[in-house]
Order: structure tokens, then C-alpha cells, then sequence
């Protein structure tokens, strides 16, 4: 068994590998919210056009995760994040600029991007998990979820300063740069408990059949279909992944355009949703583990419930004002972010 230090240590290593990593995805995936009115100028596109844009970056997302599931499981998650993230930044940067005047280019563009990013949550998670007891991971998951709004935060003002100073196609150079310094830095420093030879207390482990048991048996999507609780999970995940990127695509051209914010004014309040977001993923995760040991998903689903009460009041008090969008926004992002982070992950790993 390793030192308390050696693991405390490596466990620090790890969650801050992980956290700056999966925020640099949102650095590179939030841009495109952001410039759509200019994209749509420049190249005369219509908000369908742009919708199709979405499309582009998302589809090829969901269905890499959907029919590749286990890359981290064939090649190690530190092989996949490293290689997915800094390859999804030298694109994002040709999308912006060499691939920018043409809508099908930027399409495609934004598809290998999507693509590339769509590994690298899952390699997040094996790394994260990994490190961790069992009974720890639901508050360890909800501090590594403040990666993403904090990087949908960051994303989202960087990306709001630069189209106000310098134009769209300038928005990608910084999160691109980001991403392939963090990704070198993951391929040189991330590690697993085995390849470190530590031990880590409290982890349930499954022999080496068990392993290619699963994995063999995770290839079939009907299979998962099959398995407890993964219709319901999938269900309120898609829910919450909705409402999600409905607010990162177009909360900004909605408050430039309905709301008569300015552009950067949109851009930057846009972020409130995010500052919820990264309030409510680990607070939800340490009520669970405090006070819903037992019922984690009872705690989850209270708090979804708050998170529409909030969207809805959202829609209806919108032109009420500054304030009244800013707190309905505020816990909106708290109760979306919180129980995303703990579904995505914990329970996620848990149910298999």
C-alpha cells in the first residue's frame, strides 16, 4: 500500500489535470454561441442555417459517445485526452480562420471539432474515478463539473472580448493554444493508480475477466439499453443536455435580439447561467453525500425540479429586467449543472 502522501499527492495531480482539461473543451465549444449575429452577416446566413451550424458541432458529439463508448477503456484515457483535446484545438483554430468563408467548410469544421471533444468526458471520468474512493465520488464529481461552467464562463467572455475588439475569425486562437498546452501536459503527467503503483483505499475493483466481460458486453448498445435505470438516466440526461445548449448556443443572440442587450453585453451576462452552474455542481454534490447518502437521486430530482421552475420563470419574467434575469438564470445554471455533473458521472460509473 502507497503513503498517504504518495496518494493525496497523485490525487491532486490528477483532479487538476482533469479540471483544467474538461474546461478547455468549453473553451473551444463556446465561441459559437457567441458570434453567430456576426456569422450570420458575414455570410449571409439565415437562423436555420445556423441552427444547422449546432447540428454540426453537437451530432457528431453525441454520436461518437453513442457508438464509440469504451475508447478509454481500448487505449487509456490518458491517450484519448490528450490526443482528442490537442487535435480539437488545432481544429477549432482552422474553423475560425482557413475554413471560415463557406458555410459547409465551417460545418465541417465544427463536426471534426465535435467529434474530437466527444471522448474526452469519458476519459475524464475514468481518470477522475480512478483516484477516489466510492463514497467520495458524487462530491468529486460535483467539483470536477465546475470545470465546465467555469470554462463556459471563461469561454464566453474571452469570446465576447475578442468579437468586440478584433472580429469573429479571431476567437479561436487563444482557447486553441490553451488546448494543446493542456494536452501536452496531460500526456506527460497524467497517470493511472496502477501505472503508479498505488493503491487506492475504498475502490470497488473488478478482476481481469470482469473487465473484458464488460467491455465486451458495453459494445452493444442494446445491451445498455438493457441494464437498470440506463432508459431513466438517459432520459433526464438528455433533458438536462437540452435546456444545456439551448442557453450556451443561443442565450446570447437572444438577449442581443429580444432583450436589446448589446453584444457585449450578451456575451457577458449570458455567463450568469455559468456562475450557477459552478455555485450549484459541487454544493449539490456535498448535500448528497451529506444528507442523501442513501437517496441520491431523491436530492437530484428535487433540484431538477427547481431548475425548471426556474427556466420557466426565466421565459416569463424576461422583460422584467436585469435583476429578475440574473437571479432566475443564476438558479437555473445551479440546478442544471449540479445534477448533470452528478448523472453524467457518479451515478453514471455506478450504474455500469
Amino acid at each position: 500500500m502507497s503513503a498517504p502522501g504518495s496518494l493525496r499527492r497523485n490525487q491532486v495531480i490528477c483532479f487538476t489535470l482533469v479540471w483544467v482539461s474538461y474546461c478547455a473543451t468549453y473553451f473551444l465549444r463556446k465561441p459559437l454561441g457567441v458570434v453567430k449575429t456576426d456569422i450570420a452577416r458575414d455570410l449571409g446566413l439565415s437562423k436555420t442555417a445556423l441552427g444547422w451550424c449546432d447540428t454540426a458541432l453537437v451530432l457528431p458529439y453525441a454520436a461518437v459517445q453513442i457508438l464509440l463508448p469504451s475508447l478509454s477503456d481500448m487505449w487509456g484515457p490518458r491517450a484519448v485526452l490528450s490526443s482528442c483535446l490537442g487535435l480539437a484545438g488545432v481544429s477549432t483554430y482552422l474553423t475560425y480562420t482557413l475554413w471560415s468563408d463557406s458555410v459547409y467548410t465551417l460545418c465541417l469544421g465544427l463536426a471534426i471539432t465535435g467529434g474530437l471533444l466527444a471522448p474526452c468526458w469519458p476519459a475524464c471520468t475514468a481518470s477522475l474515478s480512478s483516484w477516489f474512493p466510492d463514497n467520495r465520488l458524487n462530491s468529486m464529481f460535483g467539483l470536477i463539473n465546475t470545470a465546465t461552467y467555469s470554462g463556459g464562463l471563461g469561454g464566453t467572455a474571452l469570446a465576447a472580448a475578442l468579437l468586440e475588439w478584433s472580429g469573429w475569425r479571431s476567437v479561436a486562437l487563444p482557447p486553441a493554444i490553451m488546448a494543446v498546452v493542456t494536452a501536452t501536459l496531460v500526456s506527460l503527467a497524467l497517470r493511472t493508480p496502477t501505472e503508479k503503483g498505488v493503491l487506492v483505499p475504498g475502490k470497488t475493483t473488478q478482476t481481469p475477466q470482469e473487465k473484458i466481460a464488460s467491455l465486451s458486453e458495453s459494445q452493444s448498445l442494446l445491451s445498455l439499453a438493457k441494464i437498470p435505470c440506463v432508459p431513466q438516466l438517459a432520459t433526464s440526461l438528455f433533458c438536462l443536455k437540452f435546456v444545456r445548449y439551448c442557453m450556451a448556443l443561443w442565450l446570447p443572440l437572444y438577449l442581443l435580439e429580444h432583450l436589446g442587450y448589446s453584444k457585449l453585453q450578451a456575451g457577458m451576462f449570458s455567463t450568469v447561467f455559468d456562475i450557477g452552474g459552478i455555485v450549484g455542481s459541487p454544493l449539490l454534490g456535498y448535500l448528497l453525500d451529506r444528507h442523501y447518502t442513501t437517496a441520491p437521486l431523491l436530492g437530484v430530482t428535487l433540484t431538477m425540479m427547481g431548475g425548471t421552475v426556474a427556466t420557466a420563470l426565466f421565459v416569463v419574467t424576461a422583460q422584467w429586467g436585469v435583476l429578475f434575469n440574473a437571479v432566475c438564470l443564476l438558479v437555473a445554471g445551479a440546478a442544471n449543472c449540479g445534477p448533470d455533473s452528478i448523472l453524467a458521472g457518479s451515478v453514471s460509473m455506478e450504474v455500469g
